[in-house]
């Protein structure tokens, strides 16, 4: 209970069971334990974390933390700060949610440059379809998305169709 959230996430994902052969997550007791220890899984913030952790994490990470704390359920709000080496492929166990109401993407922290050298492989067509997924649904609650600088300035085509939903 003295650790943060996003620590406690890591802890529990680490507990977990390995993949079974239909490649679903198998929760252990353990691991049941330590989610059920923290009920209110509501915000996962990555800045809580090691930065040297956030630099190796990858999207098998991000993925089972999510599926650990069944986010698709419970989480409200999404932060990758620092989380660089990141595709995008990681947020699938967000893909329809109805509670997630924001989400960061954009990989810096408040007050840092959103200019981020070389650019994160953080791509818009791994992330845009989980995103429509997310605004497709009846009462979906999503009322804050940042996105990365780069996005901004590329405006692909799915980006802005998507936008154009979302707005």
């Amino acid at each position: 209970s003295y650790l943060p959230h996003t620590s406690c996430a890591f802890f529990a994902t680490a507990m977990m069971s390995s993949l079974n052969e239909d490649s679903s997550l198998q929760l252990s007791s353990v691991s049941n334990a330590i989610v059920a220890q923290h009920r209110n899984w509501d915000t996962l913030d990555f800045e809580d974390i090691e930065k040297s952790c956030r630099l190796k994490l990858t999207d098998r990470d991000i993925h089972q933390i999510l599926v650990c704390i069944d986010a698709i359920n419970n989480l409200r709000s999404l932060k990758l700060t620092h989380c660089f080496g990141l595709t995008g492929a990681g947020v699938e166990p967000l893909r329809g949610s109805t509670v997630l109401e924001r989400i960061d993407l954009s990989l810096v922290g408040a007050h840092e440059s959103p200019i981020i050298e070389p650019a994160p492989p953080l791509s818009v067509d791994a992330v845009v379809p989980i995103l429509d997924s997310i605004i497709g649904r009846a009462g979906d609650s999503l009322v804050h998305l940042q996105l990365p600088k780069k996005w901004r300035e590329e405006k692909s085509g799915i980006l802005s169709n998507f936008l154009e939903r979302f707005d």
